[in-house]
């Protein structure tokens, strides 16, 4: 059943309870706006409370799907009241033909409908059509869902800045902000839940995350507390699930838990969390209603999935999970650009038929699935008595740790940036491995060019990765030199290694010709190359064999041959590589100094040989001549 309302005394408006405090980093409840919705909910007979949650960047459209949900919850709500009463009304019609069948039935279990007795299939309901919604599809009419044209059946008069009457929350079309704080719809929407209980649901907007007008700790407060207390958040997306995004909100949401976790109930998960992508661009036309969900299931596992994140990106993913009751995706397209103009005044004709199908599924599915459910933070219903004394035991708890949200983002930021660092650093490595494998030999200018081109890049990559965590100017000037003079030393020291190959290749394309015949003289006396190959052979298996103190044959050592033979292969492979690079920029003179210098080289280990070994001898005869002198002496 559903209570009779009381008249409220006030018509009902956004009501804001929570506001940044004017010259410091701290935020304020606003007491007399808790007791006004405190009083409207006793009044509406409601014993739960269900808040319901839009956040988001700011200038995403937030504020204007909240008053288009409202028309949504307006249209279901009188459609609830209508069903309940004819139930009544069926009721007394049957108890009065039939009073035994109805003493009989009177115990009976009733089943509940699918939809939770909401009348959900009446507020989505569509005219119908000959065929069904493909997206794109130009040559099905146009159809308006009927919720929306609750009210205002021209425009979505609610919050627009021709809307006197405060009849919604305040939106504006353009770049310009407008929601600041926390604000509440003063009255609730009453529903019955699968138990039968009366359930106040009440809509939340936020001001936009990243917003430059917010201090750390005002921003940790705003968001924390709007996924703490909500049933149902909406974190509204612009164009894509992106991994900043997923950052920010895995910061709140750890505030949240951190400051909580000593509180009974404190490992509770929050309320289920429904990533809502804006302008969504990738359905394809001719995409069913099914086609459009599947690919946005298939986008958040791109994102959610800890088997298809990247390994850095796991213990992220797993948090969230843990941290919300249930997650799901959906995608909005583009409402069509008129909407975006400044002179936009809420037209609904001016909405893309596409956008209003789709958006009109998304509130189907939303207020179905899982609703209404109560606010539970701490694995504590919210109930009607206790609503502002929850709020106001949060707020002040989130208000004591402000010093903690900083230095819990500190923390954040360094530990995300230290991983940012070192992914990138991976994929720096990577390119330059695909570019100069250490296999290879390239030419030393292509090698240089690239990697001068990967520098540059990923230096720049990197430092977009820091924009979003806004660290002082010399905080990320000092972070982003750290990283390109790493990333310059591994590509100078892959250059050096790769210079100091073609160096050498220059000398034995030099001395080819003599390598050339003594490789002729042995293929030609082929036994003389059996037996070096045999004697060889013999020697690497004995070296390994009195390496590891095993037979010769046995497969220690063996392996161990392997390896050698291989890494010959690999470095004769280079030096064929090496002297096709030499010979395309050697000319004579080139090679006549290479020569000159390797025999100068070679004429100097020579010459300090010689005079090593005049030493030694020198030595000896001393050590001998006295022990001679002697000998003769004692004859």
């Amino acid at each position: 059943m559903f209570p009779r309302k009381k008249a409220p005394a006030k018509p009902a408006k956004p009501v804001k309870v929570l506001q940044l405090k004017e010259g410091s980093i701290e935020v304020e409840l606003i007491p007399d706006a808790l007791a006004e919705i405190s009083a409207n909910l006793q009044s509406s007979g409601c014993t739960v409370v269900s808040i319901v949650s839009v956040m988001g960047g700011y200038r995403t459209g937030k504020s204007f799907l909240l008053d288009l949900m409202m028309r949504y919850l307006r249209r279901r709500e009188v459609l609830a009241k209508q069903r309940a009463m004819e139930e009544r009304r069926a009721a007394a019609d049957a108890q009065a033909e039939s009073p035994q069948s109805a003493v009989a039935e009177e115990g009976a279990e009733r089943p509940v409908p699918k939809d939770g007795g909401q009348g959900a299939a009446g507020a989505h309901a569509l005219a119908e059509t000959a065929q069904p919604w493909k997206f794109g599809d130009e040559a099905i009419a146009e159809t308006t869902p009927a919720w929306i044209l609750e009210g205002d059946a021209a425009r979505i008069s609610e919050g627009s800045k021709s809307d006197e009457s405060e009849a919604g929350f305040v939106w504006r079309p353009g770049k310009d902000r407008c929601t600041q704080g926390i604000w509440l719809w003063s009255h609730p929407f009453v529903f019955q839940d699968a138990a039968g209980r009366s359930v106040g649901v009440l809509l939340m907007d936020t001001q936009g995350a990243y917003d430059d007008k917010m201090a750390k700790a005002q921003s940790s407060t705003i968001f924390g507390l709007t996924a703490l207390l909500s049933s149902k958040m909406i974190f509204n997306i612009q164009n894509r699930v992106e991994e900043d995004k997923l950052e920010n909100l895995d910061y709140f949401t750890t505030f949240a838990q951190t400051v909580t976790c000593d509180h009974p109930g404190g490992s509770s998960p929050f309320g289920h969390l429904q990533l809502l992508v804006r302008d969504w661009s990738n359905y394809e036309d001719g995409f069913t209603l099914e086609e459009c969900q599947s690919q946005m299931r298939e986008h958040q596992d791109d994102h959610l999935d800890p088997q298809r994140v990247p390994e850095d990106a796991r213990p992220r993913v797993e948090r969230l999970a843990s941290t919300f009751r249930s997650i799901s995706t959906c995608g909005l397209p583009h409402p069509g650009l008129k909407v975006t103009r400044p002179a936009y005044n809420g037209e609904i004709q001016h909405f893309c038929s596409d956008f209003m199908h789709l958006l009109d599924a998304f509130f189907e599915q939303f207020f179905t699935e899982d609703f209404p459910r109560p606010s539970a933070p701490l694995g504590m219903e919210i109930t009607v008595g206790s609503f502002v004394q929850v709020v106001t035991n949060f707020a002040e708890a989130f208000r004591e740790n402000r010093d903690m949200a900083i230095g819990l983002r500190e923390a954040f930021v360094k530990v995300e940036m230290m991983t940012a660092r070192e992914d990138l650093l991976k994929r720096f490595r990577d390119a330059l491995g695909r570019e100069a494998p250490e296999s290879a030999v390239v030419d030393p200018m292509r090698l240089s060019r690239a990697t001068e081109r990967l520098v540059k890049s990923y230096a720049a990559e990197f430092e977009n990765k820091l924009k979003p965590w806004r660290l002082k100017q010399d905080e990320e000037t000092k972070a982003v030199k750290d990283f390109q003079d790493t990333i310059k030393e591994t590509a100078r020291t892959r250059i050096l290694a790769n210079e100091k190959e073609v160096e050498g290749a220059t000398m034995k394309l030099v001395v080819s010709p003599v390598v050339g015949g003594g490789m002729y003289f042995l293929l030609v006396h082929q036994y003389i190359l059996y037996a070096l190959l045999a004697v060889g052979t013999y020697l690497h298996l004995k070296k390994f064999s009195d390496r590891f103190q095993v037979d010769m044959l046995d497969r220690q050592g063996l392996d161990g041959v392997f390896e050698d033979v291989k890494k010959w292969s690999t470095q004769r492979w280079k030096d064929l590589q090496a002297m096709g690079v030499a010979v395309n920029r050697c000319t004579p003179d080139e090679a006549m100094n290479s020569l000159a210098s390797a025999t100068r080289q070679a004429g100097a280990m020579a010459a300090s040989a010689a005079a090593a070994g005049g030493v030694a001898g020198s030595a000896t005869t001393s050590t001998s001549g006295p022990q001679t002198n002697g000998a003769g002496a004692h004859k």
